[in-house]
């Protein structure tokens, strides 16, 4: 039998005053189940020589030594060498307590005091008057931890303690590496945390920061759930811009989609850009560009919208009769080139350059007039008419109005579109034409 420590043991106290010596010791010990061997080198002579005392007799040409043994304790080893006078009667104390661990799983590390004393069996020694810390380590577990003590006023160590690692640790990492980490809502740090799941239990993890979208995933410590990963890394790359308007009532259209009215988070993914436009009726619309790539400057995490009221909506009137045609059905009793004279005249009282004008073909289309407002908008208007039909004679009016919302030149066709509204100043042209031509 092999033991941790064979420390020669030295006389702790003498039952008897008799200072006479002898070749018979008799040897008791503090407990009296504690069972006395004779030994031969490291090898444990059975059966036992003795249970709590013995009374041994000195060999000249042997060691004479002994071990006591009793379970919860280290083992002691005691020569009584020929060579010297030993008292007639000796008591031998156990006093430093021993624990037999075993742990799992079998690749587990053990540690006592901070060093790792080895794998899966390790008898644990406790001097008296001391406390030993062992702790069970293994990636991807939670360590378990735990004090013995051979103390007075502590609790006695077990004889032999099985320790197993049940509780999973995920090792999280962040990047940004000021992002916040929660752990089922509580907020437990940032950069790098060690999550701990508890056996028969799921933990969510989310990761938060400010411009960026989150991102969360559920480990779980459950038998028929997929092992928790000894480490796991959260990479945030979408952005989020919180966007809110001035007044809150203004929409808010995401890549061509309304999403909402006032605020709205919008989620800029990696590598793209996204076209946001904040519009209401009667104010100017603002068109906001944001995009998540090293190329361009990086998207705000708030950002305000005031909307200021739009100058071309209070000199304009909303109608049906704009980009439209109108059919008006000429009198009988007005000749064709009558009405067309008074057609060319209604038209020309607003616009100055006619484009085209063909009385034979009964065509006119003037040149756009332009106008711009607040700096912010350019808004074209022009008049098409044409013959509709001779017999009854018909014309069809158009009146063309359509808004830039920046200021632009007339001829960048692609940045104007179709306005529901007409300049107040040609609201009245096609009244006109169905008053005077019926």
């Amino acid at each position: 039998m092999k033991f941790i420590r064979s420390t020669f043991i030295v006389l702790i106290s003498i039952f008897s005053t008799n200072l006479l010596f002898s070749q018979k010791i008799k040897i008791t010990t503090n407990y009296s189940d504690a069972k006395i061997y004779k030994l031969a080198g490291n090898t444990v002579l059975k059966p036992a020589i003795g249970t709590g005392s013995v009374e041994i007799k000195l060999d000249k040409n042997s060691a004479n030594k002994i071990v006591i043994i009793k379970e919860g304790f280290e083992p002691l080893i005691q020569e009584f060498p020929k060579s010297q006078k030993w008292p007639k009667e000796m008591r031998i104390n156990l006093e430093n307590r021993m624990v037999e661990i075993t742990s799992e799983p079998f690749d587990a590390d053990i540690y006592v005091n901070g060093t790792n004393v080895g794998r899966e069996k390790y008898n644990l020694i406790l001097d008296k008057g001391k406390s030993q810390t062992i702790e069970l380590r293994k990636p991807g577990f939670a360590p378990y931890r735990r004090i013995y003590y051979n103390q007075d006023g502590q609790e006695d160590p077990p004889f032999k303690d099985h320790l197993t690692l049940e509780n999973r640790m995920v090792q999280v990492n962040v990047l940004p590496s000021d992002a916040d980490i929660y752990i089922n809502e509580k907020l437990i740090g940032q950069g790098s945390e060690d999550v701990i799941i508890h056996m028969n239990e799921c933990v969510t993890v989310r990761v938060e920061k400010e411009g960026f979208k989150y991102e969360e995933k559920v480990f779980c410590n459950k038998k028929k759930e997929q092992e928790s990963p000894v480490s796991y890394s959260f990479v945030l790359t979408d952005r989020i811009v919180k966007v809110n308007t001035t007044p809150e009532t203004a929409e808010i259209k995401l890549n061509g989609k309304i999403v909402g009215e006032g605020n709205y988070e919008v989620k800029v993914s990696k590598g793209e850009c996204v076209e946001v436009i904040v519009f209401k009726d009667g104010l100017i619309s603002r068109k906001l560009n944001y995009c998540n790539s090293d190329e361009y400057q990086e998207p705000p995490v708030y950002d305000h919208v005031e909307l200021i009221e739009d100058e071309a909506y209070k000199t304009s009137v909303s109608t049906d009769m704009a980009n439209v045609n109108v059919t008006i059905e000429v009198d009988k009793t007005v000749l064709e080139q009558e009405a067309w004279k008074l057609l060319s005249s209604i038209v020309m009282s607003e616009f100055d350059v006619l484009e085209v004008t063909d009385k034979e073909t009964g065509y006119i289309r003037t040149a756009w007039q332009v106008q711009n407002f607040n700096n912010e908008s350019t808004i074209r208007t022009r008049v098409i008419v044409k013959l509709g039909d001779s017999d009854p004679l018909k014309y069809v009016i158009k009146i063309a109005s359509e808004r830039a919302d920046k200021v632009v030149s007339v001829k960048d066709d692609q940045e104007f579109e179709e306005w529901n509204r007409i300049l107040k100043r040609y609201q009245y042209i096609i009244e006109e034409a169905q008053a005077r031509l019926k």
